[in-house]
């Protein structure tokens, strides 16, 4: 595997740190463009790099603005319009029209992927979601999210806790350990990331339709964080003909990160060459 890494400007000037991992021969065009998750950065995805470029593909993933290493405020945006431009932006930049990607998004990451679909901001190959936060299962508090509201209009970049729950990420103790000692994880959210969230949730569910591409959907059953019912009832509205969703039993949230997540890896891997003769049967190597 060889990584590449490099930095492209937006149109308002922040800096995206992405990286493209290789495989070792010459690119076949089978590409995965992977969002990741709130207060996350795309670097935790090597381990998935690794299987990926085992079996041909060419892996990227950017730090989202605002996260990682990557500029912006962090965890702020004014709109989550924001992150599908900064894509479209990469997308643009790497050439990746001619031969679209397929777009993998996880938990705030898989909004961040269906409503860049909506919006027609890219077309891929297929769209791929990993316990998206098209609803959510964790409780947040009615007294600040009120406080949230009011400051929002005056102190939009005012923060507080995300409220995640460490142990619902994975049952894995070593990526558990790694998620703690991670120190570009970000553990807050801004008042004015939180409505734009909102806002992208509703228009997520209203326009379900437009999403026709093939899509695989990956939920675990017992996922506090992201809401496997709102996926369900999402999943009913879409248009898409070549469609599955695949429910992983006593699974927590970063499906990536569980026990067996190369088995999943693989599975998601052989789902999508389904889809594309093109690409070749995948192998645990």
């Amino acid at each position: 595997m060889r990584l590449e890494s490099q930095i492209l400007k937006t149109k308002d000037g922040i800096d995206l740190f992405v990286r493209s991992y290789w495989p070792d021969q010459p690119d076949p065009g089978r590409v995965l463009y992977w969002v990741h998750g709130l207060g996350e950065h795309g670097g935790r995805q090597e381990h998935v790099a690794d299987v990926l470029t085992e079996n041909g593909w060419r892996m990227i993933v950017a730090d989202l603005r605002g996260h990682g290493r990557s500029g912006g405020v962090p965890t702020y945006v004014k709109s989550f319009d924001d992150y599908a431009d900064d894509i479209a932006l990469i997308w643009e930049q790497l050439g990746l029209n001619d031969a679209p990607p397929v777009l993998l998004g996880h938990s705030m990451g898989g909004l961040v992927a269906v409503r860049t679909v909506q919006v027609g901001r890219v077309q891929p190959s297929a769209l791929v979601l990993s316990s998206p936060l098209l609803g959510l299962k964790l409780r947040v508090n009615p007294l600040k999210e009120m406080i949230g509201r009011v400051l929002v209009r005056v102190y939009p970049t005012v923060r507080f806790s995300n409220g995640i729950d460490p142990a619902n990420m994975t049952r894995d103790s070593e990526f558990a350990a790694m998620r703690r000692g991670d120190t570009l994880i970000n553990k807050t959210v801004t008042a004015g990331w939180f409505l734009a969230m909102q806002s992208a949730l509703q228009a997520a569910k209203r326009d379900a339709s437009k999403v026709s591409v093939p899509v695989l959907a990956l939920q675990g059953e017992n996922d506090r964080t992201t809401d496997p019912a709102a996926l369900a009832d999402w999943w009913d509205r879409i248009q898409s003909t070549e469609k599955e969703l695949i429910v992983y039993p006593n699974h927590v949230h970063e499906l990536f990160f569980e026990p067996d997540w190369r088995t999943t890896t693989l599975q998601m891997l052989n789902w999508l060459e389904q889809r594309n003769r093109s690409f070749a049967t995948v192998s645990d190597r």
